[in-house]
This record gives C-alpha cells, structure tokens and sequence, in this order.
C-alpha cells in the first residue's frame, strides 16, 4: 500500500506473501532463552523483522526515508516525532514500526499482546487521534495519539530498534521495474548467504538446535505452559502461512523438491497446533521431530 501511493503500478506489485518471502523472514526458525521466558518464531534468525523490511525495499529496488538516522535515534522525543510524521503523511503514507501491539487498543485483544511487535501504515495525524491502516483486518484504525506514541515507542520490542522508527518518501530506484524472476534469483542469494549462519546459543538459537530447544522446553514444567500459548494462539497459524507463502516462492524459483519440503513442513505446523490445543503431547512431539528432519534436508535442496 505504501508503495502503491508513491507511484508503483498496481499490475506490478507482487502480492503480500510474495514481498513477506522478499524480506526473507519466511526461511528458518528462531528461538530465544530469556530471563523472562523461551520464545520461539519459524522466522529467519539473521534478520529482524525491522531489517526484513530494508531487505525487500531493496530488492524491489526501491528506497525511503529512514527516520530517525543512527546518529539522531537517542535524542528524539515524541513532540519531534509526531511533528515528522505529520509532515510526512502530507506528501504520502508513511510505514511505522516496530510498533507495539500492546499499545493498539483497537485491538480487542491487545491488552494481551504486550511485547509483541507490529507494523502499520499512517493515513493521518490529527490533534487527538492517529487514523492508521492496519493490515490485520483493521483498514481505518483510529487510535488515540498517547496510545500510539506509546505502541510506536516500542520499549518492550526485544529485537534492535530505534523508538519512533518511521519510513517515509518511498521512490523507485530502478526503471524498469524489476521482474519477477530477478526477484526472486536476488532472494535467493540473500537466503543462501544467511543459511550459512548457525546459532546454537546461549540466548538465540537457530534452524535445527531451535526445534530441539523447543522440544526440551515443552517438557520442561517452568515454561512449558507460557510456550504452549504462544505456540497455539500465534507462532504455529503464522508458520504455517509464512511457509505456505515460502514453499509457492521456491515453486516458481523451480525449486521442486524445496517447495515440497516447505509445504510438509507447513502442513506438519497445522497438525502440531491442533496436537498442542487437544493436550497430545506425544503427536506434538512427534510433529516437531519431523520438523528437525525437514529442517536438516532443507539446505541442500535450497542449493538447488
């Protein structure tokens, strides 16, 4: 949508599971041993969302204003940033996040989502409100401005960031447009790059040695029920999308064989939240077992 209102041509937009696989976060796992807790994404392990997003914009070869600059981050306040965005909402809408979906009491259920993180597109500023564009399922979003200072300041967001982080002024960089299979042989070669990348603790851990922390720690009584509820109400659905969305990618990549891998490993995701919310532990465990499995083939097939 941001692109879309800087000029882009609608019949050349990829499709919103094909830019999440540009960002190249679809392609891994994740998992964090925290003083607080475990907390497991099927997410790239060597970008963050927030770089996620500089990755696609890059691929698509276009660019934006990034606001605040590293040098200026620790000195803005929220009167200055409010003021930049409103500046820049004037000329186009502008990408905000990390945001914090605790804060975006629109939301139901957001008093429950505290720490969790989230992107939005600004439509307006007014005196007291933000209107916001909100791509899960709320179009017009109105939000009281101290909450939405509050979400955009994203203390409790557990991965690098700056507070108040804005992207504004999206331009093509490149004419023509990239096609689609420059798109993807561009992913591609981010994608092999990171796989290179292991992390085996002690905090992040990644691939293989996240599904079997995973494992350990739903035996484990301490946190086995925190982690079973993020499991079943956000990580296991939001997997199963992402490597649907990552398995069509490979497919028109004429990865055969990776797409395959991906695909079972989403159905696998769909069956383990169903296990998880009937309380049948041993199917679960038996699910996430096939996931190391697949997970250990998958570079291979990723090298083509």
């Amino acid at each position: 949508m941001a692109l879309q209102a800087a000029g882009a041509e609608r019949d050349w937009l990829p499709e919103p599971g094909f830019l999440e696989c540009l960002t190249t976060l679809p392609f891994g796992k994740l998992y964090l041993e925290l003083p607080t807790g475990p907390q497991v994404f099927f997410s790239n392990a060597a970008v963050n969302p927030n770089q996620g997003i500089s990755l696609a914009l890059k691929t698509l070869g276009w660019s934006c204003q990034e606001w605040p600059s590293s040098q200026d981050a620790a000195s803005v306040d929220e009167r200055q940033a409010l003021a930049t965005l409103r500046a820049a909402v004037e000329e186009q809408p502008a990408l905000v996040g990390p945001l914090d979906l605790g804060w975006l009491t629109y939301h139901p259920e957001h008093s429950y989502l505290r720490g969790a993180d989230h992107f939005a597109l600004v439509l307006a500023v007014h005196d007291e409100y933000v209107l916001l564009h909100d791509p899960q399922k709320y179009p017009y979003a109105w939000l009281p401005v101290r909450d939405f200072l509050e979400a955009w300041r994203a203390e409790k967001i557990g991965y690098p960031h700056a507070p108040f982080t804005l992207r504004m002024r999206f331009r093509a960089q490149e004419r023509p447009a990239p096609e689609r299979a420059v798109l993807i042989a561009r992913t591609l070669s981010l994608i092999r790059a990171q796989w290179g990348q292991s992390f085996e603790g002690p905090v992040l851990y990644s691939g293989v040695a996240a599904l079997k922390r995973l494992m350990v720690a739903l035996q484990a009584d301490r946190w086995s029920h925190l982690l079973e509820r993020q499991l079943v109400n956000f990580v296991l659905p939001l997997a199963s999308r992402r490597l649907l969305d990552a398995a069509l990618f490979l497919s028109e990549a004429g990865l055969a064989a990776a797409a395959t891998c991906l695909q079972e490993q989403a159905l696998l995701c769909g069956r383990a939240q169903w296990f998880l919310g009937q309380r049948k532990r041993q199917a679960l465990q038996d699910c996430l077992q096939r996931l190391v499995v697949l997970e250990k083939e998958l570079p291979a097939l990723l090298a083509g």
